[in-house]
């Protein structure tokens, strides 16, 4: 088979994967309540001929599978949104909804690009251009940093050989390895109240606790290697001043590079909590929570994803387009605009119109969280990004809900499509590629993978 066709495939779908952009991004649903975004893209998929299976545990998460055989390869999908970022397809802050949800991460564009690709390759697996299994998973709850880890721990993931990703940006680069590992964990505190006037010596503050818990991880910031981030937020319970609280709460986050460092932080600040309960005479109940893993670093497959983000023709924009996207970058911060530019070597427009350096990716790296990084610890995966937003915009954002929801999303995320169709090409009728992805992912991990989820 000629690349060229699959290509083409991809190209006649363009219509289905505008359709499914737009009525993802008309219809955002947040993470855990995905039935309407899971039920569309299932019946897209079974009517194409897939077989669906799903856990009773996750309602929301699926598996659709097609093929016979080896390799068994698996292109993940999201599709949830984020609270608070409703907004209309403009360059001014204008939610349709206010207080809305609404697609500012992309994963309206990132499941229409999975889905497309994966129709793609099934139809070429179906003509005999190649033989092998494929799977498209529908993965809920990513914004939780949940969805996945869940799967994983429910065994959705087994038997597969490798899995693509993308994720929406303002670039077009593969990268080696991305996102920081993360862990959650919430304190509860329980003292004994008490009128704060009449009777303070009797009581017992759960939210002194609380706040020398805060106080000692804030000392614990300095000890802690440069890329941890230490994240919290509490819950006084409600109390009047004049109460002495017997309950309060704090809701903790710790981010680094490795999962091993999140690890050994974690550790530490259940220590500090305890302190805290010592200190004021409380008791302590600590409740972890769902935490994943950093994306594992796979040299030969980013440069698989690197060699097809270049064959793959990018998006071509209109005056109307560029327009747009200057239109909104006027509302965003200079600074950033300004380094994206000298990053990845743009300078006279606001979108990107072609791959990123190779290398480049060191100085973009993606150091948020997200829950393929597990899925980066059970078997191969590549991640690669396409520009679905203009330069210097950031995700979680209304300028990116607003650029999600128009062309410009729409053609990121087909030329996404095209490029996560051209990697499973590669990787289906070069069976020497797989091998070497595969022999670096068992030569990295040593270790046995155990998700960070307990029922």
């Amino acid at each position: 088979m000629i690349k060229q066709k699959l290509y083409d495939e991809v190209q006649s779908l363009s219509g289905l994967c505008q359709k499914i952009c737009r009525t993802l991004w008309d219809n955002p649903e947040l993470s855990t309540e995905e039935k309407k975004s899971s039920r569309y893209l299932m019946g897209i998929l079974e009517k194409e001929g897939f077989q669906i299976t799903q856990d009773p545990h996750l309602p929301y998460a699926f598996c659709a599978q097609v093929g016979e055989g080896k390799p068994v390869l698996a292109i993940l999908g999201e599709y949830d949104a984020l609270p608070g970022l409703s907004q209309k397809v403009c360059a001014t802050k204008e939610p349709v909804v206010e207080d809305g949800p609404g697609h500012g991460c992309g994963h309206n564009m990132l499941g229409a690009a999975a889905v497309t690709a994966a129709v793609a390759v099934k139809r070429c697996l179906e003509k005999a251009e190649f033989s092998g299994t494929l799977r498209f998973y529908g993965c809920p709850e990513e914004e939780l940093l949940s969805g996945k880890v869940k799967m994983a721990y429910y065994h959705m993931f087994d038997g597969c050989d490798a899995a693509i990703t993308w994720h929406p940006s303002s670039t077009n680069m593969a990268h080696n390895r991305a996102y920081l590992a993360i862990a959650s964990a919430r304190f509860y505190f329980k003292g004994i109240s008490s009128h704060a006037a009449f009777a303070p010596e009797q009581g017992r503050s759960a939210l002194d606790a609380v706040e020398l818990m805060n106080v000692g991880s804030n000392y614990l910031r300095e000890h802690v290697i440069d890329k941890t981030r230490i994240h919290y937020s509490t819950d006084s319970g409600g109390f009047a001043p004049n109460i002495v609280p017997d309950h309060a709460g704090a809701w903790y986050y710790v981010r680094a590079p490795h999962m091993s460092d999140v690890k050994d932080t974690m550790r530490r600040i259940n220590l500090i909590a305890r302190g805290a309960a010592m200190m004021t005479e409380t008791e302590v109940e600590i409740v972890p929570d769902c935490g994943c893993y950093e994306l594992s670093e796979n040299v030969s497959f980013a440069d698989l994803a690197y060699a097809n983000l270049v064959e793959a023709d990018g998006p071509k924009y209109t005056e109307d387009e560029l327009k747009f996207a200057k239109e909104l970058q006027a509302t965003m911060n200079e600074s950033i605009i300004d380094k994206e530019k000298r990053i990845h070597q743009v300078y006279d427009t606001a979108m990107i119109l072609g791959v990123s350096p190779r290398e480049k990716w060191q100085e973009a790296e993606l150091n948020a969280s997200s829950d393929t990084g597990d899925v980066s610890n059970i078997m191969p995966t590549c991640l690669f990004t396409t520009a679905c937003w203009p330069i210097g915009c950031a995700p979680h954002t209304w300028q990116a809900t607003a650029s999600a929801g128009m062309s410009i999303g729409q053609k990121g995320a087909q030329y996404a499509a095209k490029v996560c169709a051209g990697i499973a090409y590669d990787l289906y009728t070069k069976p020497e590629l797989l091998a070497k992805i595969t022999k670096e992912f068992q030569e990295r991990h040593t270790e046995e993978y155990v998700p960070m989820y307990q029922e």
